[in-house]
């Protein structure tokens, strides 16, 4: 009795460490149909958007992807919110077509601030937030002539495109990170009230 007393503790203790062990998750394809889909590899590691569990404060959301786009600019916020060690991903692109509808093509990016903010963004640039080991979550700034985003459809319903660079540790500037395979098609209507699980 006692062996299959042990051997159940021991499997049911098995099966409670499964599923952060197996999380393997995989990019999307490339698409431009409004998929609503977000993936990246961030320094090797593959990164999609996860809405947070839990108790949510009034006032906030459990999305895990918030898409902005004016007449100014376009920024898109995804984020694993249930691991951190996956990182969040902020893009910020400006828009000098005077509409609501970012043309098609390529944006090179520049040096970021290391910010999370359109009120503190100046120039085409992308922000990553990354645990790396067992430090903190240092905030990551592209790095000017390192990449680009490259917006491959756009009009009134839909937004698509792809993205790389390298980043650099805003605390530490000998700390850099790459992000490649980057890539993104959204529903502009229905993108910020979508689930990630």
């Amino acid at each position: 009795m006692k062996n299959l007393f042990l051997a159940l503790t021991i499997g049911l203790a098995a099966m409670g460490c499964r599923d952060k062990d197996e999380y393997n998750p995989q990019l999307p394809p490339i698409t431009q149909t409004g998929a609503n889909t977000f993936g990246v590899v961030i320094n090797g590691k593959v990164m999609v958007p996860r809405n947070s569990i839990g108790y949510v404060p009034p006032g906030n959301d459990h999305y895990a992807v918030d898409f902005f786009m004016s007449k100014d600019y376009m920024q898109i916020l995804a984020a694993d919110s249930r691991d951190t060690q996956r990182g969040w991903v902020y893009i910020y692109l400006k828009n000098t077509s005077g509409s609501d509808i970012l043309p098609v093509g390529n944006y090179a990016l520049y040096d970021g601030k290391g910010t999370l903010s359109s009120s503190t963004s100046d120039d085409n640039c992308i922000t990553v937030v990354y645990k790396k080991h067992n430090s903190n979550s240092p905030i990551y700034s592209s790095i000017m002539d390192t990449g680009n985003v490259n917006i491959t459809k756009s009009n009134d319903s839909i937004v698509s495109g792809t993205f790389s660079c390298k980043l650099r540790n805003k605390d530490n500037p000998n700390d850099i990170i790459e992000i490649k395979d980057g890539r993104f098609d959204f529903n502009k209507s229905t993108i910020n009230t979508t689930n990630f699980y």
